[in-house]
């Protein structure tokens, strides 16, 4: 009784086509988290439900504007919505299918294998006719809570100025990344998860982090760390940075076991230059999946049509997405030599 009260109660239009009766169908795996698997070339994205009823909906797509790999998002572009048509025919590449079983499934087995096994066995079988697929994708490491932190840097999101309304976001070095996607956010080539933490005893802001120099600023925003004048990124020896290390941490002159850059009485550049770290990071996505004006036929030949305006079918969470990030210095230097590779090419040409 409770799954055909539940039935009644659906909010989006949902009947037979056939005599107009409402059809009793449970439907129960609305809004759910998504597991992808790809079987012949298509995506298939499914969900189960083993409680009262066996049953499980799937979303089978192949479409060339989909990322090739599941362990991708299914898009990674966050500006635009992909649509998707359904085909009408029980073998269409792009479907819905919803099940009833008569026992427990196993959605790894079930979905993910070429050969489905033979248990459980289907007992009941809706494939879509028409309808379209709308997939809406956007980042999942926005929030403005303690664990939201898009760069992985250990400073929340909230905590280096991200602006969820406006895009007004806090750019402490001015290098083009803002802080909350900037792993090093004073440019002076030590990470910020590196110059954040302080040891105890060691002086700290009153958040917590670290300040070698004590001037209020924690060292992971602080460009001269030991506030001797000296920029901490160039306080670095010249043979290690030709060598293409730019870590500041590497010059040590005393037996001490501290860098130059965190003793404040050597006030001398040891090496100028603008090199840069690697500034990519990875991210996490979220791809939302809706899908509008289908219909599901019943497939033992009874011509049962049930109708739906709108089936929220939930969402894929993907993580640790490789995400580039250029500061505006190092988009300068790529831009030079992709014009010097063209003016070479148009040289050899001639």
């Amino acid at each position: 009784m409770k799954k055909i009260f539940a039935a009644l109660l659906i909010s989006f239009a949902l009947y037979s086509c056939d005599d107009g009766d409402i059809t009793v169908t449970s439907f129960d795996l609305e809004d759910s988290n998504l597991t992808p698997c790809e079987i012949d070339g298509k995506k298939v994205l499914w969900v189960v439900n083993n409680e009262d009823v066996y049953e499980s909906m799937s979303l089978e797509l192949d479409d060339s504007r989909l990322n090739d790999t599941i362990t991708d998002a299914l898009t990674l572009n966050v500006e635009d919505t992909l649509t998707i048509n359904l085909g009408g025919e029980s073998n269409s590449r792009n479907r819905l299918v919803y099940r009833i079983y008569d026992g427990e499934i196993n959605g790894g087995e079930y979905f993910c294998q070429g050969v489905p096994p033979g248990s459980p066995r289907v007992l009941e079988e809706y494939v879509s006719a028409g309808g379209t697929v709308t997939i809406t994708t956007s980042f999942n490491d926005l929030g403005s809570n303690e664990n939201d932190d898009a760069d992985g840097d250990g400073v929340p999101n909230a905590e280096e100025g991200f602006d969820p309304d406006g895009g007004n976001h806090l750019d402490t070095d001015g290098d083009g990344i803002p802080d909350y996607l900037d792993i090093d956010d004073d440019n002076d080539n030590v990470e910020t998860v590196d110059e954040e933490n302080a040891n105890p005893g060691e002086p700290a802001t009153d958040e917590g982090y670290l300040d070698t120099d004590t001037d209020g600023i924690p060292d992971y925003l602080d460009p001269d760390d030991d506030n001797d004048g000296v920029l901490t990124r160039h306080e670095v020896r010249q043979s290690e940075v030709e060598a293409g290390n730019i870590d500041p941490r590497s010059l040590i002159i005393a037996d001490d076991g501290d860098p130059n850059y965190l003793k404040k009485e050597l006030s001398e550049i040891s090496f100028e230059h603008d090199l840069q770290l690697d500034h990519s990071i990875t991210r996490d996505y979220r791809s939302n999946i809706v899908i509008e004006d289908f219909n599901l036929i019943r497939q033992d030949g009874s011509g049962e049509d049930i109708r739906f305006d709108s089936y929220n079918l939930g969402r894929l969470v993907v993580n640790n997405i490789p995400f580039e990030l250029l500061t505006n210095r190092q988009q300068e230097l790529l831009d030079a030599e992709e014009e010097n590779e063209e003016e070479n090419e148009g040289t050899s040409t001639n």
